[in-house]
């Protein structure tokens, strides 16, 4: 009797130790399971780090081939400046042969548009207009006025030697329109002035023209800084103008 009440207490503590050996060998893999594989950790941390840096990559890229501003740059030459945010030239649109021949002699790339400046102002047929007395219309677009005014500032403090130059701010509006004409900024602007005087001109008329021959047409006399009426334009539409030595537009 002795015996078999023995026998049947052993078993009862033998399925005991069985269960709970059990429930901890469970316990164990399921820990081990859920834990962070120290391969895993390895190999998922760096993926995940180059997927960060490459959409962090894109979208720099994306921020630093953006178009934020517009220099346009008129004289007999016709050309824009696109700018980035960062005042880098990305690109240059022309819009008439003498432009065309211009842009593409230039090295100006990626430079900074104070620089791209110098470079335009050096070069031999810019200052051989500028000699004969042609005007030099510098035309800033930028993306709120404050925008443009900051970098029209930073170009005329960069250029304050240089004669017969007009500088103004504008708006994408404007440039829009003046891109559909298939004109440059500052020509577009010379040309609703002229067309103010002679409303039967059109955009075909002035295209061969240099921008002095454009303000001759439109009759108006030669300005210096001297003259109290040289300053900003307070047009919503049009921006603001500014002349530095010489004659300009209003």
């Amino acid at each position: 009797m002795n015996d078999r009440i023995k026998e049947t207490f052993d078993k009862i503590s033998a399925e005991t130790a069985l269960k709970n050996e059990t429930k901890a060998f469970i316990a164990k893999k399921i820990n081990q399971k859920n834990a962070f594989h120290p391969f895993l950790y390895q190999h998922i941390v760096p993926v995940m780090a180059c997927f960060v840096f490459l959409l962090t990559g894109f979208y720099g890229y994306r921020v630093y081939f953006t178009q934020a501003s517009i220099i346009s740059i008129d004289i007999n030459p016709s050309f824009e400046l696109n700018i980035n945010q960062f005042g880098k030239v990305l690109s240059i649109d022309s819009y008439n042969d003498d432009g065309t021949q211009l842009a593409n002699s230039l090295k100006i790339r990626y430079m900074d548009y104070t620089d791209a400046l110098d470079k335009i102002l050096e070069d031999e047929s810019i200052a051989a207009y500028l000699s004969q007395d042609e005007l030099l219309t510098i035309s800033v677009v930028g993306q709120s006025e404050e925008k443009s005014r900051k970098i029209l500032e930073n170009i005329e403090v960069h250029i304050p030697e240089q004669h017969n130059v007009c500088c103004h701010t504008s708006n994408f509006e404007e440039a829009d329109k003046a891109h559909c004409a298939g004109l440059s900024v500052g020509k577009y602007r010379a040309f609703l002035e002229l067309q103010k005087v002679n409303p039967n001109v059109t955009i075909d008329d002035v295209k061969g023209l240099t921008m002095r021959q454009i303000q001759e047409l439109t009759g108006i006399s030669g300005e210096t800084e001297d003259n109290p009426s040289v300053g900003h334009d307070s047009g919503e539409n049009r921006g603001g103008h500014r002349h530095r030595h010489g004659a300009g537009m209003n």
